[in-house]
């Protein structure tokens, strides 16, 4: 039997907790109760009991929970600076001058009131701004993290370019390179036609002035040569195929290559490694060719193919 009211009304209302009123919202309290904002112990007792008995809500529990603790370990709580309280204060203080009458007082509490509802919000904001400024920073981080493997893919798989010195046009790679893509086109038709290298070299001779070199070689089959001048530089030019393949030699005297400086030049670093004694050495390759530097007493050469440089440089000295 049901207790009633003492004049017989009706039923007496149970006495149910804020908790218990709305049965189908079961995780309306959780997040009062991580934040303990719930101040009845019989309250917290109630919900302590449904989170260890309801796997539904211990779940829902356990993910908030964990959830808060993820956000304040990442994000530092900024206090507001001391400047903003006294800017706040000194314009308050300006507008009740500039608006108040000499009968006109403002209560002391309203004043207060309105200096800490300015500082709620203007801490509200901050946070605001911080949130914006961490996602802004996790966009930038990923941006650079992208970046950074973008760049060292490229370094890796640009080395040999980055390495290269950049050539001015009279240089005597650049100029070799120049004419092995006319050799290619068949614009440069040769003067000097033998399969000899002694044949070849002393006609050449009757029109340089340097000492020509042209090797002998098994694996590869000479087909002539030209000699012209360039930039009032005298050169000499001859060409070898292996296969289908074209291996075009530049050749110049040596002398006057280390010491020019306007006509057919060469950089500092490929001087370089004639003065230290290092020869057939790689001086410049792209998707096109491979350029190969070498010398041999009075002469200096770049020869150009479609090969990687020690495969040229293995076959213009694997003499016969």
């Amino acid at each position: 039997m049901s207790a009633t009211t003492p004049n017989n009304s009706g039923p007496i209302p149970e006495n149910k907790s804020e908790y218990d009123k709305i049965p189908s919202d079961k995780f309306e309290y959780l997040s009062a109760y991580l934040d303990n904002e719930i101040k009845s112990a019989e309250e917290n007792e109630k919900i302590r009991k449904q989170i260890d008995s309801d796997p539904e809500i211990y779940n829902r529990f356990t993910f908030e929970k964990l959830t808060k603790e993820c956000i304040q370990k990442r994000i530092k709580r900024i206090e507001t600076p001391v400047y903003v309280y006294k800017n706040i204060g000194q314009r308050i203080d300006d507008f009740i001058k500039s608006n108040a009458t000499p009968e006109t007082v403002i209560p002391e509490y309203k004043i207060t009131a309105g200096i800490n509802q300015i500082s709620a919000n203007n801490f509200q904001s901050e946070r605001t701004n911080l949130k914006r400024y961490l996602i802004y920073g996790s966009y930038v981080l990923a941006v650079l993290v992208v970046m950074s493997f973008a760049i060292s893919y490229y370094i890796q798989n640009n080395s040999a370019m980055l390495d290269t010195p950049t050539l001015s046009e009279n240089d005597i790679v650049a100029v070799s390179r120049n004419i092995f893509h006319k050799v290619e086109s068949g614009q440069v038709v040769t003067q000097f036609n033998s399969n000899c290298a002694k044949v070849l070299e002393d006609s050449m001779n009757k029109y340089v002035d340097f000492k020509v070199f042209v090797p002998e070689v098994k694996d590869a089959e000479l087909v002539g040569g030209v000699c012209n001048e360039i930039n009032g530089e005298k050169l000499a030019h001859f060409i070898h195929k292996k296969g289908n393949i074209i291996i075009y030699t530049l050749q110049a005297n040596l002398k006057d290559i280390m010491n020019n400086q306007d006509k057919i030049i060469m950089c500092k670093d490929f001087k370089d490694n004639v003065r230290n004694g290092k020869n057939w050495f790689q001086c410049d390759k792209d998707k096109y060719n491979t350029a190969v530097v070498w010398y041999k007493d009075n002469v200096i050469c770049s020869s150009v193919a479609h090969m990687e440089s020690n495969d040229i440089s293995a076959t213009l000295t694997n003499y016969k």
